[in-house]
């Protein structure tokens, strides 16, 4: 559950809390509320021009809640209050002419109310307004009495202007919120007319999910360039479902919005965290904007347009809706990962303005697919939505459950909860400890702590007697339990995985095989202003990067002769000055496997041969293990492969499934190859095919082998005889 407003309170030198003063002091003090009111008053009926209001207002309000500032509450107050006195008798609040209603502005009518109720409901949430509360419930009831099944009503599906209704049916999410506050059931009947008719005339979109369609497929017509799988509405629905399962709890909608998240991780959301293309698939309206398969898309060169921001605030808001529900980790880890890339990496320096289509490689980009001049400001549907997603992390970072506070993001800042607070002191991303002070720690019999999915080996010291378990209620994280005197004082220590994640699966074979570098949840990216962009990179399953003092950026480091910086600080100046590359180019690999055949086979046991006679005990009857071994490689010489450097034979190896687990065997370097990395190459063309635990036979004093195997996380897991050993590495 999320926390009161002014409860929480983020470092000034923490980069979320940078984002959102800026955001204060840039976009919501420059814009003038007052314009966005007049689409209503003076009723310009201009295409979704009416979504500023609400998108504005809602990110305001929940900005204020954090920030508290009081000249942005009169400016809020006076804009909710403006609009307030436009509202009709009959409860009308819309941009269009009745005659054009519930389909005017081009088709947007509804989608513009829809953010209209979420502006309000914003305010209603900061203040408790009952004038406001009033009005909602008037917008809903005149939105109900021309929406519907009923004869003269307009059925939802038969709104919209491009996607079938699904944009219209958005509008679920504040009609489910307005009912709370109502209690009416009428209000809940529109819920479940809005639920029923799926929302989208091409296929209901509710059951096309629970069947396993691929949300890029979602009103799929055969034609490409009618392809309506538009990313950031159809979650705007499912955000909608989310809050009708709480209030049913049919537990059919809450499988179905599970399973669209299972699909948009597998499919869809990128490295970055956001999602949506202007191909390959989907060449439909909102170019740029629709479900394309993203994820295995991301590297394709031929993508220009990408990851559009209002995507990804509203994949955060529906992960943020999962992480209340289902109380798992996997929901925040997504979260942060949008919260630290895409959405940072979109902010301009001056808070003004949102990148629209986020880009990997390039420069960043003032490109926009839709705006408006209000009141001399050009504002964008992106730029009016990312605010709300930066307002938000704060309230995601701490959090509260029946049981006790909940640190989910890893940051400096302080919560309260009642007479208890909760600090945290951290120089994350940059390393991996947090000191944490509970004051009042008596009143708390419980603190829960978010296992991310890029960290390990966590420890915990306390001066106090604590108890640390995986929480079996919250998936993912740990709880910590005990009696607390007065003040806890909790040290949290883990390591940070470095990653590099190669690019598959794209219908571009350009687009396959490039290579990103990732420190935690932080993209990295080389930026022109300090290295060079076009160096290769090579691949390494458990890479090490050398940190390297930082200037303005969260992070620097040095890997392969080329230096990265996190992705939300490449690209700073916003010109070619600092032009970045995030997909590299893999370095250019001279290591070739081949099969091995049958005239291999003699080659391979001289080689084991060589290393019974070394390091086996001579007690033994060698010659009786030397015979076996020789049985076993050419009865499995299929098995083996060759290394080839420059087409010349540099070693052998054997790598195959035994028994649900796969045996990595017999490799030898040849001498004259020995110490150029490659038996790191074979380590790492094993185990990125592993699924499941690899192990190995190895001498217990061929020290080479044995930390090249440890090197890569292989452990030892049983003593087979005095001299030999086996070793064993479980998949990730």
């Amino acid at each position: 559950m999320p926390l009161d407003a002014g409860k929480i309170k983020l470092s000034s030198d923490c980069v979320y809390d940078k984002k959102i003063r800026i955001i204060e002091s840039g976009l919501m003090k420059k814009l003038d509320f007052h314009a966005l009111v007049s689409f209503y008053s003076e009723k310009k009926n201009q295409f979704a021009a009416g979504e500023f209001f609400g998108k504005i207002i809602r990110a305001a309000c929940v900005i204020y809640a954090y920030t508290k500032n009081e000249e942005l509450f009169e400016k809020i107050k006076t804009a909710v209050y403006e609009l307030l006195s436009v509202q009709g008798d009959d409860g009308e609040i819309s941009t269009a002419p009745k005659d054009q209603q519930p389909n005017g502005s081009s088709g947007a009518d509804l989608w513009e109310r829809k953010y209209v109720m979420l502006g309000l409901l914003g305010y209603y949430d900061i203040t408790g307004d009952e004038n406001v509360k009033n009005a909602l419930i008037k917008l809903l009831d005149y939105t109900i009495s021309q929406v519907g099944r009923e004869e003269g009503k307009t059925d939802i599906l038969d709104t919209g202007w491009a996607f079938y209704g699904i944009e219209s049916s958005s509008i679920l999410e504040p009609v489910v919120k307005i009912y709370r506050l109502s209690g009416e059931k009428r209000h809940l009947d529109f819920a479940s007319y809005i639920v029923d008719r799926g929302f989208c005339k091409r296929e209901n979109v509710i059951d096309a999910i629970l069947d396993g369609k691929s949300p890029y497929l979602v009103g799929d017509a055969g034609d490409p360039s009618k392809s309506i799988a538009k990313a950031y509405e159809m979650m705007s629905c499912f955000e909608g479902l989310t809050e009708y399962y709480r209030i049913t709890g049919i537990k059919r909608y809450r499988k179905a919005v599970l399973t669209l998240y299972k699909k948009l991780i597998k499919e869809e959301i990128t490295e970055l965290g956001s999602g949506g293309a202007d191909g390959p698939f989907n060449l439909g309206p909102g170019t740029g904007e629709q479900w394309n398969k993203t994820r295995f898309e991301q590297a394709n060169p031929g993508i220009e347009l990408s990851m559009e921001t209002c995507v990804t605030v509203t994949w955060m808001k529906l992960c943020l809706q999962l992480l209340r529900l289902e109380g798992c980790s996997d929901y925040a880890d997504s979260i942060e990962v949008s919260a630290i890339n895409a959405l940072c990496a979109a902010l301009r320096p001056d808070g003004l303005f949102y990148e629209y289509f986020p880009k990997f490689n390039g420069k960043r980009n003032p490109k926009v697919n839709f705006s408006y001049n209000v009141g001399g400001f050009d504002l964008s549907c992106c730029t009016a939505n990312g605010p709300m997603g930066s307002a938000l992390i704060p309230f995601i970072a701490f959090m509260k459950t029946d049981d006790g506070p909940v640190i989910n993001l890893y940051v400096d800042g302080k919560a309260e909860y009642g007479e208890l607070s909760v600090s945290v002191k951290t120089s994350f991303p940059a390393c991996g400890e947090l000191n944490v002070t509970v004051d009042n720690a008596c009143d708390m019999t419980k603190l829960f702590l978010r296992k991310a999915d890029y960290a390990y080996n966590y420890s915990f010291y306390s001066k106090e007697n604590i108890f640390v378990s995986e929480s079996k209620r919250y998936k993912g994280y740990y709880e910590i339990s005990g009696r607390f005197s007065g003040r806890l004082q909790l040290t949290v220590k883990f390591d940070i995985r470095d990653k590099i994640v190669r690019s598959k699966g794209s219908i571009d074979p350009h687009g396959n095989g490039k290579l990103l570098l990732k420190h935690g949840p932080a993209v990295l990216a080389k930026d022109k202003r300090y290295t060079d962009i076009n160096r290769s990179v090579r691949y390494g399953i458990s890479p090490k990067f050398v940190s390297l003092p930082v200037g303005d950026e969260l992070l620097r480091y040095e890997y392969g002769g080329s230096v990265f910086i996190d992705y939300q600080s490449a690209g700073a100046t916003w010109d070619n000055d600092s032009e970045f590359v995030t997909w590299s180019k893999a370095e250019r690999n001279d290591v070739v496997f081949r099969k091995a055949g049958k005239e291999d086979s003699g080659m391979i046991f001289a080689f084991a041969s060589d290393l019974v006679d070394k390091f086996e005990d001579p007690s033994l009857d060698t010659d009786k293990i030397k015979e076996w071994l020789r049985n076993k490689i050419e009865k499995k010489i299929g098995e083996y492969k060759v290394i080839l450097i420059k087409n010349k034979k540099a070693g052998y190896f054997r790598f195959a499934a035994e028994e649900g687990k796969y045996e990595l065997d017999d490799l030898y370097i040849l001498p004259e190859y020995r110490g150029q990395g490659i038996g790191s190459r074979v380590m790492e063309y094993c185990l990125e095919k592993a699924d499941k635990p690899v192990f190995l036979y190895v001498f217990k004093n061929n020290l080479p082998a044995v930390r090249l195997y440890g090197k890569y996380g292989f452990r030892e897991i049983e003593s087979v005889t005095s001299t030999r050993m086996i070793m064993q590495k479980d998949p990730r």
